[in-house]
């Protein structure tokens, strides 16, 4: 596996923070990556294989993959996208058919309304998980309210990180509570992890 060889200690999780949230404001293109990553997730044995498929609205130049809410009904699939519950730092999935269902929630991201059918997860469940960077393992760099690792603690079905290869490290910071993914897909493929 190909990685930009950074690497941190667990003390240095700030400091990732900044140096990589820079390298992602500083990605050219990001409609084309945005495209590829869509296109490495359609592909994808978790993804055909998925009934309902788990999203997030891009923030903090994020890559957009929201096309895939749209190729992944075209595909019979059900999609759902998270509300952050502030109180506990959880997330709670809820379908929808429609991007134009989505409004502004916690932290200024798009999210279903709280009326909207909560979806039911299971092992054919995938989980686009967001990150900031991901390292060689798996382990995720967030915004560190771990709502994700919260989720994924319980969560039975396949996850992955859709990112630039250049934020893919040789290590990150890590914690107990910190919860790997299994597919790591950047503009250049995939990389499945033990």
């Amino acid at each position: 596996m190909q990685t930009n060889l950074l690497s941190y200690s667990d003390a240095d999780k700030q400091k990732a923070r900044l140096e990589l949230a820079k390298i992602r404001a500083d990605i050219y293109d990001k409609q084309k990556y945005s495209e590829l990553l869509c296109n490495g997730i359609e592909a994808l044995k978790e993804y055909k294989d998925a009934d309902v498929i788990l999203l997030y609205f891009p923030t903090r130049s994020e890559p957009d993959i929201s096309p895939l809410a749209d190729i992944a009904r075209r595909d019979g699939k059900k999609i759902a996208f998270p509300i952050s519950v502030t109180k506990d730092c959880t997330l709670d999935f809820r379908l929808v058919s429609s991007l134009d269902e989505l409004e502004t929630g916690a932290y200024g991201i798009r999210e279903p309304r709280a009326d909207a059918k909560r979806a039911t997860l299971s092992g054919r469940t995938l989980c686009i998980v967001p990150a900031l960077a991901v390292d060689a393992d798996g382990y995720r760099l967030g915004y560190g309210k771990g709502y994700y690792d919260r989720f994924l603690s319980a969560f039975k079905g396949n996850t992955v990180v859709a990112i630039h290869s250049s934020l893919v490290c040789e290590r990150l910071p890590r914690n107990d509570t910190d919860i790997p993914v299994k597919t790591i897909i950047t503009e250049t493929g995939a990389i499945r992890l033990k």
